[in-house]
């Protein structure tokens, strides 16, 4: 991407901060709707995702679920300029509901620090927000090529102020270290990784290319495990759940730890399934180097 094309970028999301929510939603919906009615390469790949992870349903339930998915990305796509520019007391506002407060207090009560376990799944962007309303938090960061954006990225990240640690090496060791002094952290578990750092376990019946990181940082430390997300509820704010994720994460055998991780995410996302990104490549590498993308 052109440095040109970033400043426009930079420059829509900053203009759509200037609606009112219901405003980005609008253009959220029609953003999704685009995305559908246009066949785009999206909704290909949703479609394809859904058929694979739920074929139990029938092609016309898949498709009005892939429907409202693009609808949902759209309006996360929409809200991110609500997320990075408005004042964060009016982002705060967004959180109208939060489920199991209660085992977040445990975590902080047992002050054996937190691994944060976020999917890509609502609006993950708000829940910098709503942790920091309780606790610092550290994520790992890979910087965007462009300056620019990188600029721009890095300080909606450091306005909530959340710590950030580079995507490698140094930035493992970093989050090690901050769990063994009973800090916070919180990481994305489904995103495919390089094959020397994940192992294949089944999420909705499919081989996923799972990371091990989790389960490395939660074999070896008492860190609480605790799976996150915030939803879009039915007028246009947010609920933040907070369940624990399965303990069997902390298992010597790889693949035990991975299927424990993805049945963890499995449940989250049964919750709102329409709000999951479904538009990502979960399925990509297989062990067998079969191809389930056209």
């Amino acid at each position: 991407m052109k440095s040109a094309a970033v400043y426009l970028m930079i420059g829509i999301v900053r203009l759509i901060a200037l609606l009112p929510l219901k405003g980005a939603h609008g253009l959220g919906w029609f953003i999704g709707i685009m995305l559908w009615r246009t066949r785009s390469g999206s909704a290909k790949v949703v479609l394809r995702n859904l058929e694979l992870c739920f074929p139990e349903k029938s092609e016309q339930e898949r498709k009005q679920l892939a429907k409202r998915s693009l609808i949902a990305l759209g309006k996360t796509y929409a809200e991110m300029g609500v997320a990075w520019v408005w004042p964060i007391p009016k982002v705060n506002d967004l959180i109208t509901q939060v489920e199991g407060m209660e085992h977040l207090q445990k975590a902080l009560d047992d002050q054996n620090g937190i691994i944060l376990i976020a999917p890509h799944l609502g609006n993950w962007e708000l829940l910098n927000h709503f942790f920091r309303q309780y606790l610092f938090m550290t994520v790992m960061y890979k910087p965007p090529k462009i300056p620019a954006l990188d600029k721009f990225i890095f300080n909606t990240r450091k306005r909530v102020d959340v710590g950030l640690v580079p995507a490698d090496k140094k930035g493992v060791i970093a989050l090690f270290k901050l769990l063994k002094n009973k800090g916070v952290i919180a990481v994305l578990p489904d995103q495919e990784p390089s094959l020397k750092s994940g192992v294949f376990a089944p999420f909705y019946g499919q081989q996923a290319l799972t990371g091990k990181l989790i389960s490395d940082l939660a074999k070896k430390t008492p860190a609480f495990l605790l799976c996150c997300y915030a939803k879009r509820l039915e007028d246009g704010t947010y609920g933040v759940v907070l369940k624990p994720a399965s303990d069997d994460i902390r298992s010597d055998d790889p693949l035990v730890s991975a299927t424990a991780l993805n049945q963890s995410i499995e449940e989250c996302i049964n919750d709102c399934p329409e709000q999951y990104q479904w538009v990502y490549k979960r399925f990509r590498k297989q062990p067998d180097g079969a191809k389930l993308y056209r």
